[in-house]
């Protein structure tokens, strides 16, 4: 079973790492759950470096590589625009995927939680560097023993693994796999970021193909043109400054590998905008700002979204309201659902 179906969240994460280094001697890269998301797997990397027996401070395969080390200075000299171009840029290296090959590199979904209510909860990472499954692993715990929750991975962070050529490849790859995961059953979509705007899309889909959802959460989501927008200059260096915050405070080890896969999706679902669903939408607002963010009093700076939708404001920031507030935004999300009804294909 993956580590995230156990619960295994960042902090967690973080201390099994330590005590994994502690026990070998080995000089063990960030995010190593991710990258080895089951037992059996972090058992295999763990055997071929003891085997290997690299010296004290020797980095690790598919570790911080140039186009790391680049974004990461251009991030602290603040020139965001540029360290997101270099990455978009360098993804253009990557291999690609069409529709026909979707279904052999498609990621295998994850089960965060279980439970007897009727409606199942899929949700949809944030595609940033070290997007994955995990990013839902306490807002999982915190309904388990209530209803099904599911996580679809988006593929490309694996090493060495293919991503979807196009926005279109991609939506519909991701819309196969929910109709995979759930059959029959009814089900509600939800994404937290840009894990959102997925979310929307494949809500579109699967109402386009006649198996709608009976709603869409999104989780402090933003348009995917909130930079462009005048007044909003200050988002996206408060994002990904963000973000790099939590790679230091989770001791979270950027990769080359991470970075092109947000670039190249960056580039393909970068241009994508929403069109109406008929399901229900629910846009819940983490009450805190993130550093960078203006105090003007006079400005909302609250997430929004343009097309219809109820919205909720829950403690936590953009980060946090699934991190160490997982509980209250679980909370929001299940009394959301508890006014839902089946939809009608």
């Amino acid at each position: 079973r993956p580590f995230v179906e156990a619960g295994l969240d960042s902090l967690s994460a973080v201390e099994l790492r330590a005590r994994l280094a502690g026990t070998t001697g080995l000089p063990l890269g960030g995010a190593l759950t991710i990258r080895f998301p089951t037992p059996a797997a972090l058992a295999g990397h763990l055997g071929e470096l003891l085997r290997e027996r690299p010296e004290p401070g020797a980095p690790q395969p598919g570790g911080e590589g140039p186009l790391t080390t680049l974004y990461l200075r251009l991030c602290a000299a603040q020139e965001i625009t540029a360290a997101t171009e270099v990455i978009v840029a360098a993804s253009r290296l990557r291999d690609t995927f069409g529709t026909p090959d979707s279904a052999r590199n498609a990621v295998e979904p994850v089960v965060l939680a279980d439970g007897p209510a009727p409606v199942a909860l899929v949700c949809f990472p944030a595609l940033t560097a070290l997007s994955g499954p995990h990013e839902y692993a306490r807002f999982g715990q915190a309904l388990h023993g209530a209803r099904d929750v599911l996580a679809v991975p988006a593929p490309g962070y694996a090493e060495s693994s293919a991503l979807p050529d196009t926005a279109d490849t991609f939506v519909a790859m991701q819309a196969d796999a929910v109709q995979r995961l759930v059959g029959e059953r009814p089900f509600a979509m939800l994404g937290r970021s840009l894990g959102g705007c997925v979310a929307h899309a494949v809500t579109a889909e699967l109402e386009r193909r006649g198996t709608p959802p009976v709603g869409l959460a999104m989780v402090d989501t933003y348009p995917m043109d909130t930079a462009a927008l005048p007044g909003m200059e200050w988002w996206m260096p408060a994002m990904i400054n963000g973000m790099v915050d939590r790679f230091d405070a989770f001791e979270l080890g950027l990769s080359d590998n991470g970075l092109t896969t947000m670039g190249s999706y960056l580039r393909t679902f970068g241009p994508w905008q929403p069109r109406p669903v008929a399901a229900p939408t629910l846009l819940l607002r983490a009450g805190d700002p993130l550093p960078g963010t203006p105090a003007d009093p006079s400005l909302d700076t609250r997430a929004f979204w343009r097309l219809p939708h109820t919205t909720a404001d829950v403690p936590g920031d953009h980060f946090s309201v699934l991190e160490e507030h997982s509980a209250t935004t679980a909370a929001a999300v299940e009394k959301w659902l508890a006014t839902l009804g089946r939809p009608t294909p």
